[in-house]
């Protein structure tokens, strides 16, 4: 009995999780969705390398190649 009750409890759980998500995802307003994706965590991540210059403290000046120079053996 124990353990049948241990299972019901984790898939109680884990459907409670899955309801969760499922809320979060379709009741957040989209200005919030927005503002999340221009200032969050993963901001920038989309924007080009070449264009924006981000991930580098300066950007390289145009017509020098960002790729590194590998000797040959």
């Amino acid at each position: 009995m124990d353990s049948a009750l241990l299972l019901g409890l984790a898939f109680g759980l884990i459907a409670l999780g899955v309801g969760v998500t499922f809320l979060i995802a379709t009741r957040v307003p989209t200005p919030v969705l927005a503002r999340a994706q221009e200032h969050g965590r993963f901001a920038g991540l989309g924007a080009s390398q070449e264009t924006a210059g981000i991930g580098r403290a300066s950007p390289t000046p145009s017509g020098v190649s960002a790729r590194p120079k590998l000797a040959r053996a």
